[in-house]
Formats: C-alpha cells, sequence, structure tokens
C-alpha cells in the first residue's frame, strides 16, 4: 500500500509538472503572436502614412489650392505644424517637400492678412519690451523667406524702426541681437537689397555695437549678440557685386581688431571666421583698396591663423592672401616678412582638407603668374 501511495504521487506531480510545462509555452507563444500581430499592425499603420504622404506630395500644390480660403482646412494645416517640424527634420525627401510646401503657404496666409504693418507699428518707443522682441522675431522670420516677403516687410517701414532699436540706450541685448540677425536676413535677399539696407545707415549703428562688445567682460557674456552684429557685417562685405569700397570703408578698424581675437575657436572663432571673410571680399579690388586694408600687424595675424585646424577660416585667409598676391611687391613682401610661404609650404606638406590644399594652390598660382622672379621664390621655398 505504501508502494502504491508513494507512486501514485509521483505520477501527480508528474502529470502536473507536465500541464505546468504546457500552459507555460502556451503562454509564450500567444504573447509572440500578439508581439507578431502588434508587429503587422505597426507596419500597416507605416505603410498607410506612407501612401497618404507621397500622395500629398504628388498632389501637395492641388492641397494648397483648395485649402485657400477655407479656415477649417487651413487651421487644420496650423494644429498639424508639429508634424511638419518633424518632417522636416526626417530623411524623406517627399515627407520635407511636402511640408515645406506647406509651412510656406501657412506663412504667406499670414502676411497676406496684413499683420506685418501692425509687427512694424509695435517696434515705436511707446510699447513695451515683449511687443517689440516678439515683434522682431515675427518679422525676422517673414524677411528671412522669399524675395516677396522679404519686400513686404522692407515696404512697410520695418528698417529704419530696426535701426532705432540699434540705437536705443536701453540694454536690451536679445532684442538687438534679433535685429541684428533680421537686417542681416534682409540684405542676404540680394545684392540691391543689401544696399538697400546700407543706404538707410545700417553700419554705423552695428559697428558702435561691435566696438562696445570687443573688450572682456562684455566680450564673453554678450558673445551671441556679437555673433549676430558680425554674421551681418559679414552678409554687408560680400555679394556678387560685393559693396563699393567706400560703402564698407568704415568696417575696416573693428574688422582688424576682430581677427585678433583670442583663442579663434568656438563662437568667438565663428566671429572671427566672419572677420576674415569680410577681408577677403574686400581685398579682391585695386591695390589702392588692398593697402587700406592691410598692415604689418593684420598680414602678421592672417600669416598666423593659417596655421589653424578651422579649415573655414584658413580658407577665407587663403583667399585674401590670393588678393593680396595680385598687388603691388610691398605688399606681397609684408606677407613675405611675416613667413607667409612657410605656412603655404606646411599646408601643401601636410594639409588634408581637400578644399583649403586647392585654395592654397591658387594662391600660390597667383603670385606665380606675376613674372619670373616670384616663380624662382615659389621654387626656392619648395613650393614644387
Amino acid at each position: 500500500m505504501l508502494m502504491f501511495f508513494l507512486s501514485s504521487q509521483f505520477i501527480m506531480k508528474w502529470l502536473f509538472k507536465f500541464d505546468k510545462d504546457k500552459w507555460q509555452k502556451r503562454q509564450r507563444q500567444m504573447q509572440k503572436n500578439l508581439r507578431s500581430m502588434e508587429s503587422i499592425r505597426k507596419i500597416n499603420r507605416e505603410l498607410i502614412l506612407f501612401f497618404k504622404r507621397n500622395h500629398e506630395f504628388f498632389h501637395v500644390e492641388r492641397c494648397i489650392e483648395d485649402a485657400a480660403g477655407d479656415p477649417i482646412a487651413i487651421q487644420k494645416m496650423f494644429d498639424s505644424i508639429p508634424v511638419m517640424a518633424s518632417d522636416l527634420m526626417s530623411g524623406n525627401e517627399s515627407f520635407q517637400f511636402v511640408a515645406t510646401a506647406r509651412l510656406s503657404f501657412l506663412l504667406s496666409t499670414v502676411i497676406q492678412s496684413g499683420v506685418v504693418p501692425h509687427f512694424v507699428r509695435f517696434l515705436n518707443e511707446q510699447y513695451g519690451l515683449q511687443h517689440k522682441l516678439y515683434s522682431v522675431r515675427a518679422l525676422y522670420a517673414i524677411g528671412k523667406g522669399s524675395l516677396e516677403q522679404a519686400v513686404v516687410v522692407i515696404k512697410h517701414g520695418a528698417i529704419p524702426m530696426f535701426i532705432r532699436l540699434l540705437c536705443c540706450s536701453e540694454e536690451c541685448y536679445q532684442l538687438k541681437e534679433l535685429v541684428a540677425a533680421a537686417l542681416g536676413s534682409l540684405a542676404s535677399q540680394s545684392p540691391d537689397f543689401r544696399d538697400y539696407v546700407l543706404q538707410f545707415g545700417t553700419l554705423t549703428p552695428l559697428l558702435s555695437l561691435l566696438d562696445n562688445h570687443l573688450e572682456p567682460p562684455m566680450l564673453h557674456e554678450k558673445i551671441a549678440l556679437l555673433r549676430a552684429c558680425s554674421n551681418t557685417l559679414a552678409i554687408f562685405c560680400q555679394g556678387n557685386p560685393a559693396p563699393s569700397f567706400n560703402q564698407i570703408r568704415s568696417a575696416l578698424p573693428i574688422l582688424r581688431r576682430l581677427i585678433h581675437l583670442n583663442p579663434p575657436v568656438g563662437v568667438i572663432g565663428e566671429v572671427c571666421e566672419d572677420a576674415c571673410l569680410c577681408l577677403s571680399y574686400q581685398s579682391n579690388g585695386s591695390a589702392e583698396q588692398i593697402q587700406a586694408l592691410i598692415d604689418a600687424d593684420v598680414c602678421a595675424r592672417l600669416v598666423m591663423l593659417l596655421g589653424l585646424s578651422d579649415g573655414k577660416i584658413v580658407e577665407h585667409v587663403l583667399r585674401t592672401v590670393g588678393n593680396i598676391f595680385k598687388g603691388v611687391d610691398s605688399q606681397i613682401q609684408i606677407l613675405i616678412n611675416n613667413g607667409v610661404f612657410f605656412r603655404l609650404n606646411a599646408i601643401l606638406m601636410h594639409g588634408s582638407n581637400s578644399s583649403v590644399l586647392r585654395k592654397t594652390c591658387s594662391a600660390i598660382s597667383t603670385l606665380t603668374a606675376r613674372d619670373r622672379n616670384q616663380i624662382q621664390v615659389g621654387i626656392y621655398y619648395g613650393f614644387v
């Protein structure tokens, strides 16, 4: 009897264990099936979204035309701005195209509603700082859009109001930073827009802001304002055709100070890069213009900057050096005295940036194209 009892107990335990393992296995299989079904549903949702977005890609213009004049459709577009922002950051070109088209339509809708004059009006003195801040931000966003949008901003008198804000004595640095960026965005639309912005005397308050913030501790405390002003100054100095030298001549003392900022890395490096870009454009002129730009101190700094690892700064300096090589012998001699050939040779020997190497060869080619003596100089310093 005892043996029978023990045997029956063992059999029951074995059966219970078998059923438990079978139940656990079945549970695992059900969970696996659920995950598979969820994966299938996710794929289906992505496919539906993909086909919907691609349909919008081919019919976006018609969708925008249908939405024009329909307040409900326009409101739905405004509600889907977060989705459009996500599409812009995606790697899908069709999503980006549709989002760009829709956002452009919404922006044009805002402009056509007649809000721009009100934004400009809010820049008057009787309105508070927050009114001005948000108005400048809105005008900046509109002005850096299409050429037509920039025309609307200019037509309603935004430039004189911007200049007034730059000249105000209040220490509203964030506002002045936005104003400087807004002026730069308008000037970047075309050389004609740039010259039009300069006609209002924009350069004077911009240079004053730079001059007042180039010394510590203001240099580091207000570096964002300094960066915005230097970027706008770079926009004023470039273009095809470049502005007349007389328009930019007053910026030369500031440019000489900007290229001497240390250390030329980070945001300070970006300010230095803007200054080097300005010099590269302004040195592309007559020998008299080059002479006004350079002196022994400037040339020494340019040669030193050729040793940086920052490719952008080096590229701008190389263009400036190439322009100086087009000048007279005395101007070239200043660069030689400061060791420019050793820097150029070091770039040729150890440089890995293809764009920098190309501009180095271009600068050397400009020098050796002058006469046989310069060819001999190139051979002596090992360029061959």
